[in-house]
Protein backbone atom coordinates (compact mmCIF):
# COMPACT_ATOMS: atom_id res chain seq x y z
CA UNK A 1 0.00 0.00 0.00
CA UNK A 2 3.00 2.29 0.58
CA UNK A 3 4.57 2.31 -2.61
CA UNK A 4 0.93 2.48 -4.66
CA UNK A 5 0.29 5.79 -2.51
CA UNK A 6 3.81 6.91 -2.98
CA UNK A 7 3.15 6.45 -7.29
CA UNK A 8 -0.36 8.21 -6.41
CA UNK A 9 1.63 11.34 -4.89
CA UNK A 10 4.00 11.34 -8.23
CA UNK A 11 1.38 11.21 -10.40
CA UNK A 12 -0.44 14.21 -8.68
CA UNK A 13 3.07 16.10 -8.58
CA UNK A 14 2.94 15.01 -12.67
CA UNK A 15 -0.45 16.73 -13.49
CA UNK A 16 0.67 19.47 -11.10
CA UNK A 17 3.69 20.04 -13.28
CA UNK A 18 5.66 20.25 -10.40
CA UNK A 19 8.27 17.82 -11.34
CA UNK A 20 11.79 18.96 -12.95
CA UNK A 21 12.88 17.60 -16.20
CA UNK A 22 14.55 14.93 -14.66
CA UNK A 23 11.71 13.72 -12.66
CA UNK A 24 9.32 13.98 -15.53
CA UNK A 25 11.47 12.01 -17.67
CA UNK A 26 11.81 9.07 -15.38
CA UNK A 27 8.26 8.69 -14.81
CA UNK A 28 7.60 9.13 -18.09
CA UNK A 29 9.50 5.68 -18.77
CA UNK A 30 7.57 4.13 -15.77
CA UNK A 31 4.62 4.51 -17.35
CA UNK A 32 5.47 2.80 -20.30
CA UNK A 33 6.98 0.20 -19.00
CA UNK A 34 4.05 -0.39 -16.22
CA UNK A 35 0.63 -0.21 -17.52
CA UNK A 36 -1.52 -0.51 -14.08
CA UNK A 37 0.80 2.78 -13.18
CA UNK A 38 -0.25 4.62 -16.90
CA UNK A 39 -4.01 3.00 -16.21
CA UNK A 40 -3.98 4.75 -12.76
CA UNK A 41 -2.56 7.76 -14.34
CA UNK A 42 -5.85 8.20 -16.72
CA UNK A 43 -7.72 7.98 -13.80
CA UNK A 44 -6.52 10.84 -11.81
CA UNK A 45 -6.34 12.90 -15.01
CA UNK A 46 -10.31 12.22 -15.73
CA UNK A 47 -10.90 13.58 -12.63
CA UNK A 48 -11.01 16.73 -14.21
CA UNK A 49 -9.68 19.16 -11.81
CA UNK A 50 -6.15 20.69 -10.29
CA UNK A 51 -5.95 18.38 -7.49
CA UNK A 52 -4.12 20.96 -5.35
CA UNK A 53 -6.23 23.70 -5.84
CA UNK A 54 -10.01 21.50 -5.90
CA UNK A 55 -9.32 19.70 -2.80
CA UNK A 56 -8.08 23.20 -0.78
CA UNK A 57 -11.30 23.81 0.48
CA UNK A 58 -11.60 20.46 1.95
CA UNK A 59 -7.73 20.25 3.42
CA UNK A 60 -8.50 22.39 6.22
CA UNK A 61 -11.39 20.21 7.79
CA UNK A 62 -9.60 16.67 6.23
CA UNK A 63 -9.95 13.51 8.16
CA UNK A 64 -6.39 13.35 8.96
CA UNK A 65 -6.68 10.37 11.76
CA UNK A 66 -9.19 8.49 9.41
CA UNK A 67 -6.59 8.64 6.86
CA UNK A 68 -2.99 7.98 8.75
CA UNK A 69 -5.80 4.94 9.91
CA UNK A 70 -6.13 3.54 6.44
CA UNK A 71 -2.75 4.38 5.06
CA UNK A 72 -0.62 3.99 8.43
CA UNK A 73 2.39 2.51 6.33
CA UNK A 74 1.66 5.64 3.76
CA UNK A 75 1.39 8.57 6.23
CA UNK A 76 4.05 8.27 9.24
CA UNK A 77 3.86 10.99 11.76
CA UNK A 78 5.52 13.73 10.32
CA UNK A 79 7.21 16.86 12.31
CA UNK A 80 4.95 19.43 10.34
CA UNK A 81 1.95 17.56 9.88
CA UNK A 82 0.68 15.69 7.16
CA UNK A 83 1.63 16.88 4.06
CA UNK A 84 -0.78 18.77 1.77
CA UNK A 85 0.28 16.73 -0.98
CA UNK A 86 -0.21 13.33 0.66
CA UNK A 87 -3.79 14.55 1.75
CA UNK A 88 -4.87 14.91 -1.51
CA UNK A 89 -3.72 11.80 -3.16
CA UNK A 90 -5.46 10.05 -0.41
CA UNK A 91 -8.73 12.32 -1.55
CA UNK A 92 -8.11 10.81 -4.97
CA UNK A 93 -7.50 7.47 -3.68
CA UNK A 94 -11.23 8.23 -1.45
CA UNK A 95 -12.94 9.26 -4.29
CA UNK A 96 -12.01 5.82 -6.51
CA UNK A 97 -13.72 3.98 -3.76
CA UNK A 98 -16.95 6.12 -3.57
CA UNK A 99 -16.13 7.19 -0.14
CA UNK A 100 -15.06 10.96 -0.13
CA UNK A 101 -18.19 12.01 -1.50
CA UNK A 102 -20.48 12.39 -5.07
CA UNK A 103 -17.64 12.84 -7.90
CA UNK A 104 -20.52 15.43 -9.28
CA UNK A 105 -18.80 17.98 -6.78
CA UNK A 106 -16.31 18.23 -8.99
CA UNK A 107 -18.17 18.63 -12.36
CA UNK A 108 -20.90 20.81 -10.30
CA UNK A 109 -23.74 20.17 -12.99
CA UNK A 110 -22.36 21.71 -15.64
CA UNK A 111 -22.91 20.70 -19.30
CA UNK A 112 -20.58 18.52 -20.82
CA UNK A 113 -19.62 21.07 -23.20
CA UNK A 114 -19.44 24.07 -21.08
CA UNK A 115 -15.77 24.12 -20.10
CA UNK A 116 -15.95 27.70 -19.70
CA UNK A 117 -18.37 27.32 -16.66
CA UNK A 118 -15.94 24.47 -15.47
CA UNK A 119 -12.84 26.83 -15.64
CA UNK A 120 -15.06 29.56 -13.54
CA UNK A 121 -15.90 26.77 -11.11
CA UNK A 122 -12.11 26.00 -10.42
CA UNK A 123 -11.08 29.28 -10.74
CA UNK A 124 -13.42 30.63 -8.08
CA UNK A 125 -11.02 28.59 -5.70
CA UNK A 126 -8.11 30.84 -6.25
CA UNK A 127 -6.17 33.21 -4.01
CA UNK A 128 -3.07 34.58 -4.38
CA UNK A 129 -1.76 32.25 -1.52
CA UNK A 130 -2.84 29.58 -4.01
CA UNK A 131 -0.13 30.41 -6.76
CA UNK A 132 2.40 31.69 -4.27
CA UNK A 133 3.44 28.04 -3.83
CA UNK A 134 4.23 27.30 -7.17
CA UNK A 135 8.08 26.72 -8.20
CA UNK A 136 8.16 29.18 -11.13
CA UNK A 137 12.09 29.23 -12.22
CA UNK A 138 11.97 30.28 -15.80
CA UNK A 139 13.85 26.56 -16.28
CA UNK A 140 10.83 24.96 -14.89
CA UNK A 141 8.67 27.21 -16.23
CA UNK A 142 9.75 26.62 -19.70
CA UNK A 143 9.61 22.28 -19.24
CA UNK A 144 5.81 22.95 -18.72
CA UNK A 145 5.07 25.16 -20.98
CA UNK A 146 6.73 23.25 -23.83
CA UNK A 147 5.41 20.12 -22.36
CA UNK A 148 1.81 22.06 -22.16
CA UNK A 149 1.87 23.44 -25.56
CA UNK A 150 3.08 19.36 -27.34
CA UNK A 151 -0.21 18.41 -25.87
CA UNK A 152 -2.37 20.70 -26.92
CA UNK A 153 -0.33 21.71 -30.23
CA UNK A 154 -0.04 25.39 -29.58
CA UNK A 155 3.37 26.70 -29.54
CA UNK A 156 3.43 28.24 -25.77
CA UNK A 157 6.84 30.35 -25.60
CA UNK A 158 7.36 32.74 -22.56
CA UNK A 159 7.93 35.65 -24.06
CA UNK A 160 5.13 35.66 -25.72
CA UNK A 161 2.99 35.44 -22.56
CA UNK A 162 4.31 38.31 -21.05
CA UNK A 163 1.81 40.38 -18.87
CA UNK A 164 2.47 44.26 -17.44
CA UNK A 165 2.01 43.59 -13.45
CA UNK A 166 1.61 39.87 -13.96
CA UNK A 167 4.12 37.19 -13.14
CA UNK A 168 3.86 33.69 -15.71
CA UNK A 169 3.77 31.00 -12.47
CA UNK A 170 2.68 27.72 -13.62
CA UNK A 171 1.40 26.40 -17.13
CA UNK A 172 -0.56 22.67 -16.84
CA UNK A 173 -3.28 20.13 -18.79
CA UNK A 174 -6.23 19.26 -17.30
CA UNK A 175 -8.79 17.09 -18.59
CA UNK A 176 -12.53 17.56 -18.93
CA UNK A 177 -14.07 14.25 -19.82
CA UNK A 178 -11.73 13.26 -22.76
CA UNK A 179 -11.20 16.54 -23.62
CA UNK A 180 -7.77 18.36 -22.51
CA UNK A 181 -7.47 21.62 -21.37
CA UNK A 182 -3.83 23.94 -20.76
CA UNK A 183 -4.35 26.26 -18.20
CA UNK A 184 -1.27 29.12 -17.93
CA UNK A 185 -2.01 30.74 -14.85
CA UNK A 186 -0.37 34.87 -13.80
CA UNK A 187 -0.33 36.09 -10.13
CA UNK A 188 -1.16 40.03 -10.91
CA UNK A 189 0.32 42.22 -8.55
CA UNK A 190 -3.16 44.22 -7.88
CA UNK A 191 -6.35 41.74 -8.64
CA UNK A 192 -4.82 38.25 -8.23
CA UNK A 193 -5.00 35.23 -9.91
CA UNK A 194 -5.27 35.36 -13.82
CA UNK A 195 -5.34 32.25 -16.34
CA UNK A 196 -5.76 31.14 -19.94
CA UNK A 197 -7.13 28.18 -21.09
CA UNK A 198 -7.20 26.63 -24.34
CA UNK A 199 -8.98 23.77 -25.78
CA UNK A 200 -8.24 22.15 -29.67
CA UNK A 201 -11.75 22.83 -30.89
CA UNK A 202 -11.25 22.86 -35.00
CA UNK A 203 -13.90 25.19 -36.32
CA UNK A 204 -14.78 28.88 -37.33
CA UNK A 205 -12.36 32.04 -36.07
CA UNK A 206 -14.83 33.97 -33.79
CA UNK A 207 -13.81 37.75 -32.66
CA UNK A 208 -13.34 38.08 -28.69
CA UNK A 209 -16.65 38.33 -26.53
CA UNK A 210 -16.95 39.07 -22.95
CA UNK A 211 -18.73 37.90 -19.81
CA UNK A 212 -18.40 37.32 -16.18
CA UNK A 213 -18.80 34.03 -14.68
CA UNK A 214 -18.50 32.85 -10.80
CA UNK A 215 -18.01 36.87 -10.12
CA UNK A 216 -14.69 36.88 -12.59
CA UNK A 217 -14.31 39.14 -15.91
CA UNK A 218 -14.31 36.65 -18.65
CA UNK A 219 -13.17 37.10 -22.22
CA UNK A 220 -13.20 34.04 -25.05
CA UNK A 221 -12.58 34.17 -28.39
CA UNK A 222 -11.53 31.20 -31.41
CA UNK A 223 -8.82 31.31 -34.08
CA UNK A 224 -9.94 28.13 -35.71
CA UNK A 225 -8.02 25.23 -34.09
CA UNK A 226 -7.91 26.18 -30.55
CA UNK A 227 -10.51 27.79 -28.29
CA UNK A 228 -9.26 30.17 -25.86
CA UNK A 229 -10.76 31.92 -22.40
CA UNK A 230 -8.89 34.64 -20.35
CA UNK A 231 -10.67 34.89 -16.87
CA UNK A 232 -9.47 36.90 -13.19
CA UNK A 233 -10.57 39.35 -11.16
CA UNK A 234 -9.08 42.09 -13.45
CA UNK A 235 -11.49 44.97 -14.20
CA UNK A 236 -13.73 44.35 -17.70
CA UNK A 237 -11.73 46.71 -19.55
CA UNK A 238 -8.22 45.61 -18.79
CA UNK A 239 -9.29 42.26 -19.54
CA UNK A 240 -9.98 43.16 -22.58
CA UNK A 241 -6.80 44.71 -23.24
CA UNK A 242 -5.04 41.65 -21.52
CA UNK A 243 -6.52 39.12 -24.43
CA UNK A 244 -6.02 41.25 -27.22
CA UNK A 245 -2.56 40.84 -26.54
CA UNK A 246 -2.43 37.23 -26.02
CA UNK A 247 -4.43 37.24 -28.95
CA UNK A 248 -2.28 39.14 -31.31
CA UNK A 249 0.95 37.30 -29.69
CA UNK A 250 -0.22 33.85 -30.22
CA UNK A 251 -1.68 34.38 -33.73
CA UNK A 252 2.14 34.87 -34.68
Amino acid sequence: MSSYYTADELLVAYLDNQLDPQQRRSLEQRLVDEPALADRLSLLERSNLPFKQAFAPLLDEAPVQQLQDRWPLAMPAPQRGVSRRALIAAAVGFLALGVAGDRAWLQASQPEDNWRGLVAQYMALYTPETLAGFDSAPALLASQLQHTGERLGIALPAPKLALNGAELKNARVLAYDDRRIAQLTWLDAQFGPLALCIIQQPGKPESAQSERRQGMNVVYWADGSHSFMLIGHNPAAEMTRLAERLQRSLST
